[in-house]
């Protein structure tokens, strides 16, 4: 199992598409260094309190780490759709089956190897963010604490690994490229139910509400960023979603139960792809 994580690993280093991802996420990360500079200047003239958390609870929640989330969950989904099937399409698999390894430990090891570079590149993708916050004079460690940053990127992780799940099913039943599609409309749907689920509290309406809520149960990614962010902005005493889009309203925050069903839908996905491997016919 630990060597086929360690294989998988090191194959997934060696992708074009990692290498290319790497140079996009430099890029990001100089353009982030701008957004910070220009607001850091803009809150040091202002001095004033109240200015000073609407520019972080914009900076962090909108440009820092919503569109980091959407880069580690791009990763995971190129990473991950080809994972097992990529190995059946070009017959790799059945040289590694015929070894003294069992199937679950194949599926397993190869949840590992990738689970492990993407929380890898999760965790200097968020540090990045922090320090890019600190050069800029936006303390993000003083405002909210490091416990607080801390326990914000176990969710921020949650998401890329759940995604990792999924993925991994789709690649055992799929073809790569099925598999692709399928996962990428996954993750919109959760981006478009969450949306509607936060609008639909915003101006009371509970059809627009559930619809949001039933869309975030078939697809709960967007909501353990929800869960993050709320977690990193509760040190403040409060905690609006909409307030970093500028809108004054009322918000859901998603719930311990909501993570204990994020948390089951990641195992059973990984359970699901090991018994529907195990019965497979390959070659």
């Amino acid at each position: 199992m630990f060597i086929i994580a360690l294989s998988t690993f090191k194959e997934i280093y060696r992708k074009k598409i990692f290498h290319f991802i790497g140079i996009l996420t430099i890029l990001y990360l100089i353009l982030l260094t701008i957004i910070f500079k220009f607001i850091g200047n803009n809150l040091h003239r202002s001095n004033g309190v109240i200015d000073m958390l609407i520019n972080l609870s914009s900076t962090i929640s909108i440009v820092g780490f919503y569109f980091s989330s959407m880069l580690v969950a791009f990763l995971t989904i190129m990473l991950s759709i080809g994972t097992v099937s990529s190995e059946m399409e070009n017959g790799t698999i059945l040289t590694i089956l015929t070894k003294p390894i069992k199937r679950s430990e194949y599926i397993i090891g190869k949840y590992l190897g990738t689970g492990i570079l993407i929380i890898l590149y999760s965790l200097i993708l968020y540090i990045s963010v922090i320090i890019i916050s600190t050069i800029s004079k936006i303390s993000i460690i003083e405002a909210f604490g490091i416990s607080t940053l801390a326990k914000g990127f176990l969710f921020f992780i949650l998401q890329p690994l759940t995604i990792l799940s999924v993925s991994l099913y789709g690649s055992t039943k799929l073809k790569t490229v099925n598999n692709g599609i399928l996962i990428m409309a996954l993750y919109v749907l959760g981006l478009i139910g969450g949306v509607m689920e936060q609008v639909g509290s915003y101006i009371k309406n509970d059809s627009l509400s559930t619809i949001g809520i039933i869309s975030s149960l078939i697809s709960p990614f967007e909501i353990t960023y929800r869960k993050m962010i709320s977690t990193i902005f509760s040190s403040l005493g409060s905690f609006n979603f909409l307030s970093g889009f500028g809108i004054d309203g009322k918000s859901t925050t998603p719930s311990i139960y909501m993570m204990v069903y994020v948390c089951i839908y990641l195992v059973l996905f990984i359970f699901i792809s090991i018994k529907g491997f195990n019965k497979k016919d390959i070659g």
